[in-house]
């Protein structure tokens, strides 16, 4: 084996494009830099935030929500018209309207032991046996 095997030399300044212009490269950095400089400077302004100015940031912008949603929450409460006590109607109220006012059959008190979606198939038809 010779040494020429074992060190192949391959002649790159063909893949180098400043080879024939000297002041290639100079120029290739400066435009890089140059394209690069709102992204540095992005960058930059970002690596000066501490926390406090975070929360300053946001509060900015969740202050006057908030007060907006408070004030929104205010008109709906006082201007709503009130809707008559007898339409509201809580579950266990309604049960016993149902066993009182239907035909006086009372749900069940006890299901059969099993599973919880058949515990809540059998309640769900006792409830509808009643209408």
């Amino acid at each position: 084996m010779s040494n020429h095997d074992l060190d192949p030399r391959i002649p790159l300044e063909l893949l180098d494009p400043g080879a024939s212009d000297p002041g290639y490269w100079s120029r290739f950095r400066g435009r890089v830099v140059m394209d690069a400089a709102p992204e540095l400077a992005r960058r930059r302004r970002f690596a000066e935030v501490t926390i406090s100015d975070l929360v300053l940031s946001w509060s900015r912008l969740l202050v006057p929500a908030t007060v907006a949603t408070a004030a929104a929450a205010a008109l709906l409460l006082f201007f709503t018209p009130e809707e008559p006590a007898s339409a509201l109607m809580d579950v266990e109220e309604l049960l016993l309207w149902e066993t009182v006012e239907g035909d006086g059959e009372a749900l069940p008190a006890v299901f059969p032991l099993g599973d919880d979606e058949a515990e809540f198939e059998l309640f769900l038809v006792a409830v509808e046996g009643l209408q």
